[in-house]
């Protein structure tokens, strides 16, 4: 693509393309499962929270165009999987996932078709390893998911002893009322931070020095999925949601250049895995930091949060803590309680703000319990 071209569609297109990039982004419902894959490396301007446009370089799926980040890819474990890969941009480019692939330079305007086979279940980035990390914080990253070929009740091939253990006990315990993991509960958080001044030397085809950006990266937006604030709060496939009793697994990939430690309310979650090591000692916080290029997999549990008031035993619907709920009314009416909503925020004070200073509009969603373990909703 001609550059000069690009930026005159630009000028007309760029709602059309931060629409794409709110909508779009990273997300389940809309990725490659199967062997054989296509990506183009490309641009775009994507729309932040405040709606100020940046440029970014984009992992491109030619039938729905540039996504921040990439598509989501997901393969089962052992298969061969192939990527046609082909740079429309004017600088050299690469595609990697570290210990797993490496399609080496491709220059502009060539194609390039690596194989690989898909590793250890687990979650994985992948990125342009190129001018290390410029090319993978000006946008080119995104997120393989690679699953068990056989189910083991859990999300990975061998779990150790103690996360077998916690998913045999999902919906099938006092402590863990209601569902056992549905594989098909599963969210993907992609934390990024952008600095644009880096974003506009990329636009304007000016080199970009990576011990100088490492250096001087100041962040001015925080996202999760490429969206903040309201936006992120309010997607679907970035917030949890779900009744009591069904259990969520959110797996968590830091691309960009900020340390991160993503903070639950209402729930603590359970600590899987770290950059694909499935772990012995299975924590249980509600918070865990997530440095840049690190993989976390936690499992938010769906518990009957501890500040709604407790039933009677005899009638699930009886409140007993009527001060809470007299609290509620006195408060607010008679206002329902379904469904419940619980912040999920980063404790890195600054990646809650955009553009220097307007808060809350960075890295935060919100976690909704839409209503009890048997379906009904908290009166």
């Amino acid at each position: 693509m001609d550059r000069r071209d690009f930026l005159k569609c630009s000028a007309v297109g760029i709602a059309a393309l931060s629409m794409k990039s709110l909508i779009g982004c990273s997300s389940r419902s809309s990725s490659y499962r199967g062997l054989d894959a296509t990506l183009n490396f490309s641009e775009a301007l994507v729309g932040m929270v405040d709606t100020q446009p940046v440029y970014m370089w984009l992992f491109e799926d030619p039938l729905t165009g540039p996504r921040f980040p990439g598509p989501v890819l997901v393969a089962e474990e052992g298969e061969t999987v192939y990527l046609t890969l082909t740079n429309l941009l004017n600088e050299d480019h690469a595609f990697a996932i570290p210990g797993v692939v490496d399609s080496g330079v491709i220059r502009p305007g060539k194609t390039k078709v690596v194989s690989f086979v898909a590793p250890a279940a687990g979650t994985y980035l992948y990125f342009d390893p190129l001018n290390a990390p410029v090319n993978r914080v000006l946008g080119l990253h995104g997120v393989m998911e690679v699953i068990p070929e056989t189910s083991t009740g859990t999300p990975y091939t061998s779990p150790t002893a103690k996360v077998a253990s916690l998913f045999a006990d999902l919906g099938t315990t006092d402590e863990f009322p209601g569902q056992p993991w549905d594989p098909a509960r599963i969210l993907i958080w992609v934390l990024h931070s952008i600095d644009p001044s880096w974003n506009a030397m990329a636009e304007e085809g000016r080199a970009i020095d990576p011990a100088a950006f490492s250096n001087n990266f100041l962040p001015r937006y925080f996202t999760i999925n490429g969206r903040s604030g309201f936006f992120s709060s309010h997607d679907k496939d970035t917030a949890p949601s779900g009744l009591v009793g069904q259990p969520e697994l959110i797996r968590i990939v830091n691309s960009g250049m900020a340390t991160h430690s993503p903070h639950l309310h209402a729930n603590h979650f359970y600590v899987l895995s770290v950059n694909n090591v499935v772990q012995d000692n299975v924590l249980s916080l509600d918070t865990f930091t997530v440095s840049p290029l690190d993989r976390v997999d936690l499992l938010i549990p769906f518990q009957r949060p501890p500040d709604i008031p407790a039933v009677h035993p005899d009638n699930p619907r009886q409140l007993l803590r009527l001060d809470a709920a007299e609290e509620l009314t006195l408060s607010f009416g008679d206002v329902p309680q379904s469904p419940l909503n619980y912040p999920m925020h980063c404790h890195m004070e600054m990646s809650q703000t955009a553009a220097g200073g307007n808060y809350p509009l960075g890295l935060v969603t919100h976690l909704t319990f839409t209503g009890d373990v048997d379906g009904e909703l908290f009166q």
